[in-house]
C-alpha cells in the first residue's frame, strides 16, 4: 500500500510541479487548490500526509487547515509552505503542530527528505497502533497470535468452542494449550459458567482420583469432612484436564464411565451424580504412541478426541513473536516499576533467531529476565539469557571501505531478508524501520522478490 500527500497550494503549476515530482517518487498524489477543497479530501479519509500553503484565498486558510488536522486527526503530518518567509508565521506554524514549515521558492530535495521524515514517523506510529489493537483483540480469548498457523487453530477453536464435543489440545510443552483451552470456554455458551482446571501430572494417583470426582467423610484416612470433586464443581461448565497422558489406568476407567455415561461416584461413596461437563484434554505425550505401548487405553483415547487441535511450536510460528513480546514487556514493565520500550537490534536477531526450545514459556522468562536486567529503556544483547544469546542463529555482514551509503544499506537490508526467509515484517522490525519503508527500499535497490517466500 502506497502512502497518499494532499498538496494544498492556489498557485497551479506549483501544485501540480510538486505532485509529479511526488508521484514519480511511487506516492499516491492528490490535489486541491484552497484550504476548503483540501478539508474536504481530508474528511474522506486515506491521507497520510498533508501539504500546505499558508497563504491562500477564500475562507479557509493554511492556519486553519493545520489546526483542523492536528486536532481532529493528529496522526496526520503537516509540511507548512509559505512564499512570506516571515519567522512569525513560521514559529506560530510549528507551535500549533506543524512537522515542518518551508519557504518558497521551494526546494524539492529539502521538501522530499522532510516527507521521508514525516511519513517514516507515521509510519511507526500506524504499526505500534496496529500492534495494540491486536494485542488487545487477542485478550478477548487469551490467544496471542497473528501468524498463519494460529489463525488456524483460531478458525478451529471457534468451529468447535459452540459444540459439547470433548477437545485434545497437543503440542510441545509451553506452547499454550492451557490458553487454547481457555479461549474455548470463552467462546463458548458455557462462558458464564465454572472452568475448572486439574493439572493431572502434579498429583499423585491416590489424590488424582479425589481431586477429580471427590470423596465422602471417611473414606480413607484424613477424610474427615466429604469433599466434592473438579467434575462436580465444573457441573454445567467446562474442566481442563492437562497433561492427560500422565494418569493412570485405574482413574482412566473411571474417566471413561464419566464421558459415556455424564455419572461418576465419590471415592468412598454410593450415590450416583450426574454431570454435565465439556471435557478438554492435553497432552505433549502423543497419545496414539501410549495406546500402542498399552499404556493409555485406547476407548478412552478415542472419546477424548473428538476434536484434535494441535498447537505449533513456537519456532514454526515466529510471527507471533513481537505480539508475544509487547505483551510481556507490558506485564513486566508494571511488575518491576521500570518503562523498558524494546530491544535493540542484536537483542532482536537473537530472539528471533532462537528456535525456543521451551516455547511461549521460555519466551515470557526470557522477557522477565531482559526487563529486569535493562540498565536503560532497550534490551541490549547481554540482558538476555545466555541460553538465548548463544543458541541464536548469527550471521555477520561484510561490507567493503569506500562503497557508498546506499549501496552498504542494499547490502544490509538484502543479507537480512535472506537471513530471514523473505519474512519482511521481520525484516523490517529487526532493522527498526516500517513495513512501507522497507517495501519502498526494495523497489527503490531492484531487491523485490528477491529471497521471498510468499511470508509477510
Amino acid at each position: 500500500m502506497k502512502f497518499t500527500i494532499l498538496i494544498i497550494d492556489d498557485e497551479k503549476n506549483l501544485r501540480e510541479g510538486i505532485a509529479a515530482d511526488f508521484e514519480m517518487d511511487g506516492y499516491n498524489v492528490k490535489l486541491a487548490a484552497n484550504g476548503k477543497e483540501g478539508l474536504e479530501l481530508i474528511e474522506k479519509g486515506d491521507i497520510d500526509l498533508v501539504i500546505t500553503d499558508l497563504r491562500m484565498p477564500g475562507s479557509v486558510s493554511g492556519e486553519e487547515v493545520l489546526r483542523r488536522v492536528t486536532s481532529e486527526m493528529p496522526g496526520i503530518p503537516v509540511i507548512v509552505l509559505t512564499g512570506h518567509g516571515s519567522i512569525d508565521a513560521a514559529v506560530n506554524a510549528m507551535q500549533n503542530g506543524a512537522f515542518n514549515f518551508l519557504t518558497k521558492p521551494l526546494n524539492l530535495t529539502q521538501l522530499e527528505m522532510n516527507v521521508k521524515r514525516a511519513l517514516e514517523g507515521r509510519e511507526l506510529r500506524l504499526s505500534h497502533q496496529s500492534l495494540l489493537k491486536q494485542v488487545e483483540e487477542a485478550k478477548t480469548t487469551s490467544v496471542i497470535g497473528k501468524s498463519l498457523a494460529m489463525q488456524n487453530v483460531m478458525k478451529l477453536v471457534q468451529k468447535v468452542a459452540g459444540s459439547k464435543v470433548s477437545v485434545l489440545v497437543t503440542g510441545e510443552s509451553g506452547v499454550g494449550k492451557e490458553v487454547i483451552a481457555d479461549a474455548l470456554h470463552k467462546l463458548s455458551p458455557r462462558k458464564d459458567k465454572p472452568m475448572i482446571k486439574v493439572h493431572c501430572a502434579a498429583l499423585s494417583e491416590s489424590l488424582l482420583e479425589s481431586e477429580l470426582f471427590g470423596h465422602e467423610k471417611g473414606a480413607f484416612t484424613g477424610a474427615e469432612t466429604m469433599h466434592k470433586g473438579k467434575f462436580e464443581l465444573a457441573h454445567g461448565g467446562t474442566i481442563f484436564l492437562d497433561e492427560i497422558g500422565e494418569i493412570n489406568m485405574s482413574t482412566q476407567v473411571k474417566l471413561l464411565r464419566v464421558l459415556q455415561e455424564r455419572q461418576f461416584e465419590r471415592v468412598g461413596g454410593e450415590q450416583v451424580i450426574d454431570v454435565d461437563v465439556r471435557v478438554i484434554a492435553a497432552t505433549n505425550r502423543k497419545l496414539e504412541d501410549e495406546v500402542k505401548a498399552g499404556r493409555f487405553r485406547e476407548d478412552l483415547y478415542f472419546r477424548l478426541n473428538g476434536v484434535e487441535l494441535v498447537i505449533p511450536p513456537l519456532r514454526e510460528r515466529k510471527d507471533d513473536i513481537p505480539l508475544l513480546v509487547h505483551e510481556f514487556l507490558s506485564r513486566y514493565n508494571k511488575e518491576n516499576g521500570k518503562s523498558v520500550k524494546g530491544f535493540s537490534s542484536a537483542a532482536k536477531s537473537a530472539v528471533y533467531g532462537y528456535d525456543w526450545p521451551g516455547n511461549i514459556r521460555e519466551l515470557q522468562h526470557c522477557v522477565e529476565i531482559a526487563v529486569v536486567m535493562a540498565g536503560g529503556d532497550e534490551i541490549q544483547l547481554e540482558d538476555l539469557p545466555p541460553s538465548v544469546r548463544k543458541g541464536s542463529r548469527t550471521r555477520t555482514i561484510s561490507i567493503p571501505v569506500g562503497i557508498p551509503i546506499s549501496e552498504a544499506e542494499k547490502i544490509i537490508i538484502q543479507e537480512n531478508l535472506s537471513f530471514n526467509n523473505g519474512n519482511k515484517s521481520k525484516t523490517a522490525d529487526i532493522l527498526g524501520i516500517g513495513r512501507k519503508t522497507l517495501h519502498r527500499k526494495l523497489l527503490e535497490y531492484g531487491l523485490e522478490g528477491d529471497g521471498e517466500n510468499g511470508a509477510t
